[in-house]
């Protein structure tokens, strides 16, 4: 399943605003999209095992993180659209959800951090339950965090291309390659 929002990559159309369309459909529906939803299952996961938390809580929260990341993530991806022609009604709902799409990092870091408080059993892996709080921090610090900072078109429009843009999506990558 994961997949099969990669198969985006693998069409080559001679246009080149549909080829870059297809290529920010990549970068969100699958790298911040699919792996932002793995990220987050096996951040439940852990700290289900970590802190003898009830499930139903944890589950609780894993759908929230969820559907804010569906939510922001599929209509996020139109603040990218103000580089490759696309109607100019996506720039303002562009701006608007991509700016939201901190929001999901930040669930994280509420949830694992509310986990850690809340567990029921103090477990002797305690290298596992810091690796958990910091992998959030670092994914909220490099998705939400620099990916707000550079979002917004009229912000982009001098970031684009540069390290912000890097130091994003490296950061981002860290935190949620670490889980």
């Amino acid at each position: 399943g994961i997949a099969i929002f990669f198969l985006f990559a693998l069409y080559n159309p001679a246009n080149l605003t549909v080829d870059k369309m297809y290529w920010w459909y990549v970068v969100h529906l699958w790298v911040e999209g699919v792996w932002e939803l793995v990220m987050a299952a096996v951040l439940a996961y852990l700290l289900l095992k970590l802190t003898g938390v009830d499930r139903e809580v944890v589950d609780k929260w894993l759908y929230v993180i969820v559907a804010l990341s569906l939510f922001t993530g599929l209509l996020g991806t139109a603040h990218h659209y103000y580089w490759i022609g696309l109607p100019t009604y996506w720039q303002p709902l562009g701006n608007i959800f991509g700016s939201l799409e901190i929001l999901p990092f930040f669930g994280m870091v509420l949830f694992s951090f509310s986990m850690v408080w809340k567990r029921r059993r103090d477990h002797p892996n305690s290298a596992a339950v810091l690796w958990s709080l910091g992998c959030t921090v670092l994914a909220f610090f490099g998705g939400g965090v620099w990916g707000l900072m550079h979002t917004p078109s009229f912000v982009n429009y001098y970031t684009h291309g540069t390290q912000v843009t890097a130091a994003h999506g490296h950061l981002a990558f860290y935190g949620a390659y670490e889980s």
